[in-house]
């Protein structure tokens, strides 16, 4: 993806940002007006449900990309995005440039493509595991609940305490 921003210097202003730990980047709800390529340092993608607590969806590293969501689905951030290893290095993009770009540019708008439907598939494997961790607790099969928990600890910190919590229920 670093490679294909550089190939659009000419169409793209990329703007080097460098966030604080802490520092939100980018807030669930709000409008989403451009694309942010990390580069150094780690964020949490944290979802709040009403007044709850957030919860921590993912735990990004280095070269990976953030907003493409937001901009591409509904035009607002789905998540919150938050510095929580810093400072942080990255690279802004102004979403409507990268718009444009994409409508030049096949390989850029596939690789973006490629891009979110790895995150759905990932999606869909994660609820897919929740899903048969509850039908297990409610059937009592221990030993799906115990595969499913054993993959679900294997995505993230945030899918590893929904495993344990599916097992603590499971034992009650």
């Amino acid at each position: 993806m670093k490679l294909l921003l550089a190939s659009h210097g000419n169409d793209l202003t990329a703007r080097e940002h460098i966030a604080e730990e802490g520092e939100l980047l980018m807030e669930q709800g709000a409008i989403a007006e451009r694309i942010l390529l990390l580069m150094e340092g780690t964020v949490a993608v944290q979802l709040k449900q009403g007044e709850n607590q957030p919860h921590t969806l993912a735990i990004v590293e280095a070269e990976e990309i953030l907003g493409e969501m937001g901009l591409f689905g509904n035009g607002v951030h789905s998540a919150d995005v938050r510095v929580i290893n810093g400072p942080a290095k990255l690279i802004a993009v102004d979403g409507n440039e990268m718009l444009q770009a994409m409508l030049f540019d096949a390989d850029l708008t596939i690789e973006i493509l490629a891009l979110i439907c790895q995150r759905c598939l990932k999606s869909n494997q994660i609820m897919g595991l929740l899903l048969d961790g509850i039908s297990a607790v409610q059937a009592g099969d221990r030993e799906q609940l115990t595969r499913s928990c054993e993959a679900l600890r294997a995505y993230s910190h945030s899918m590893a305490l929904a495993a344990d919590h599916l097992e603590s229920i499971g034992e009650a």
